[in-house]
C-alpha cells in the first residue's frame, strides 16, 4: 500500500462513515495516530500525493454537496505509506463558512411492548437501534453509490434537490436518466415507459398550452395527446423514473 488519506472531520458516527465509504470500493485501514484512514486500489496507480488529493476531493464533493449525507465531511492529509512513519502531505484550501440553523421536525417514537424483562428490553432496544441504522444506511447508499459510479447520477441528484420544478428541470431529469435520444427505445423498454405516456409527459413539459409559463417552450402548439399530463403528474413521472434509474445504476 502506497497511498491513503485521512478524514479530518465528519458529522457521522465512525461505523456509518466507514460502511458508506467502503461501499464505494475504499477500505478503512488502521494507522497509528490517525482516527479514520481510507485507501483504495485505484489510488495505487498514482505517482503523486496531489493525484490522491484530487480523488479524495471528489469523494468530499459527493458527501457534502451532491448527496448532502455528511455536510461536515473534511479531508485531512494524504499519507505516503511507503515511509515510516507515514509522510503527511497537507493541501490547504480556503472554503466559505456556512452557518445553518435546522429547526426541529416531528418524529415517530416506537415504544417497546409491555411486560418485557430488563434483559428483553435491552435486547429490544439494541435490535431497534440496528434496524434504524440499517434503514438510514440504505437510504444514504441509494444516493451515494450511484453518484460515485455515474456522473449523470450526481447531476440528477442535484436537480432532485430543487423545491419546485418547471418543464425544463423535469425534462433534464428525464434526459439525464435516458442518457441520449439514440438510446430512447432501449431505455423506455427497460423502464416500461409506453410511447403514449412519454408523449403525455412531453406535452406537459414542452407546451405552454398545457402548462403555461412552466413549459420549456415559448411557442404554443396543439398537444400531441388528448390527455396530457398535468405538471404534478409530470413531476411524479420524472422523479419516479429517476429513482428507479438510480437504483439500476447502483445495481
Amino acid at each position: 500500500m502506497r497511498w491513503a488519506f485521512e478524514v479530518e472531520r465528519t458529522g457521522l458516527e465512525r461505523r456509518n462513515l466507514i460502511d458508506l465509504v467502503e461501499s464505494l470500493g475504499y477500505k478503512a485501514v488502521e494507522v497509528p495516530g490517525h482516527q479514520i484512514v481510507f485507501r483504495s486500489d485505484s489510488m495505487e496507480a498514482y505517482s503523486t500525493p496531489g493525484e490522491v488529493w484530487e480523488q479524495a476531493k471528489c469523494l468530499r464533493e459527493l458527501m457534502v454537496s451532491v448527496t448532502e449525507i455528511d455536510k461536515e465531511f473534511a479531508i485531512g492529509a494524504v499519507l505516503d505509506m511507503s515511509s515510516e512513519p507515514p509522510k503527511r502531505n497537507i493541501f490547504l484550501e480556503v472554503e466559505p463558512i456556512i452557518m445553518k440553523v435546522t429547526m426541529g421536525s416531528p418524529t415517530l417514537t416506537v415504544l417497546p411492548p409491555l411486560g418485557l424483562s430488563e434483559d428483553q428490553l435491552a435486547e429490544w432496544t439494541k435490535h431497534k437501534a440496528e434496524q434504524e441504522y440499517q434503514s438510514t444506511l440504505e437510504a444514504q447508499k441509494a444516493k451515494l453509490v450511484p453518484a460515485f459510479r455515474e456522473p449523470r447520477a450526481a447531476k440528477l441528484l442535484q436537480l432532485l434537490k430543487q423545491k419546485s420544478h418547471t418543464g425544463e428541470s423535469l425534462y433534464k431529469i428525464y434526459e439525464l436518466a435516458e442518457g441520449h435520444p439514440s438510446q430512447r427505445k432501449t431505455f423506455q423498454n427497460q423502464f416500461g415507459i409506453s410511447d403514449v405516456d412519454f408523449k403525455r409527459f412531453a406535452d406537459a413539459v414542452h407546451n405552454p398550452v398545457v402548462s403555461g409559463s412552466l413549459a420549456r417552450h415559448a411557442y404554443e402548439d396543439t398537444p400531441k395527446t388528448p390527455n396530457p399530463m398535468s405538471m404534478r403528474e409530470a413531476q411524479s413521472f420524472a422523479v419516479g423514473l429517476a429513482m428507479r434509474w438510480l437504483a439500476s445504476v447502483r445495481g
